[in-house]
């Protein structure tokens, strides 16, 4: 029978407990969705869109994220450097190569070559070189981290990087929860509306009559 205080009826409290479940449920479901989609997004957007040098350093720029909050610490870094003549002191000096003074240089089947676990990169025409070639030098991490982000990275942290990715794996999460959950409610009130109410009702002769017009009894046997 239905009460005004439902919800504190045994049948209450086992339809919440009940309705708690599911939604663990969609919870549970809609994590591993989101989950999927951000990787989804990350793989075929964020990371598509890079270009070749932060393909390669992006590894190198995770590392030196959180090791930048560690002041003394020191690490070594591989880059792609130029060695060119300084015109005031004629002396050697290495120099940073960017995205735009390089193309790679790809193989039969359009992919970059790789050689020694680094891709190969042409240094376009123009450019003064007396050497050209990946480098390994130890500096502190916190400059490293500024350079790859100044220089490679336009100025983004690795969070802003990967914002299209966890906000839409988020938004994603967030309403498949409310739409699977709002779906189940408006699916139990459907059968609540449908179901029977157990226990007497109170009904007026010519309702009882047309409620009961096709029985012939109760089928008691009487004994005289």
């Amino acid at each position: 029978m239905k009460t005004t205080l439902g919800f504190l009826t045994e049948e209450g409290r086992t339809r919440l407990k009940n309705g708690v479940r599911r939604s663990c449920a969609f919870v549970i479901v809609m994590l591993i969705v989101g989950g999927l989609s951000a990787y989804a997004i990350h793989h075929y957007w964020v990371t598509a869109s890079f270009t070749t040098l932060q393909r390669v350093y992006f590894s190198q720029y995770w590392r030196s994220t959180y090791k930048s909050y560690l002041p003394s610490s020191i690490s070594r870094y591989t880059t792609l450097q130029r060695v060119v003549t300084d015109p005031k002191t004629k002396r050697d000096i290495s120099l940073a190569v960017h995205d735009e003074d390089v193309m790679p240089l790809l193989d039969d089947n359009e992919q970059i070559q790789i050689k020694k676990s680094y891709p190969v990169l042409l240094l376009k025409e123009g450019l003064e070189h007396k050497q050209f070639q990946w480098r390994q030098t130890a500096v502190y991490d916190r400059v490293a981290y500024q350079w790859f982000r100044k220089h490679i990275y336009e100025d983004k942290s690795i969070p802003e990087i990967w914002r299209p990715a966890w906000l839409g794996g988020l938004l994603i999460f967030g309403l498949g929860t409310l739409a699977l959950i709002g779906l189940d409610l408006f699916a139990q009130g459907r059968y609540m509306k449908g179901e029977s109410i157990r226990g007497t009702r109170k009904l007026s002769p010519r309702n009882y009559a047309r409620l009961h017009r096709n029985h012939t009894g109760y089928g008691i046997t009487v004994y005289a």
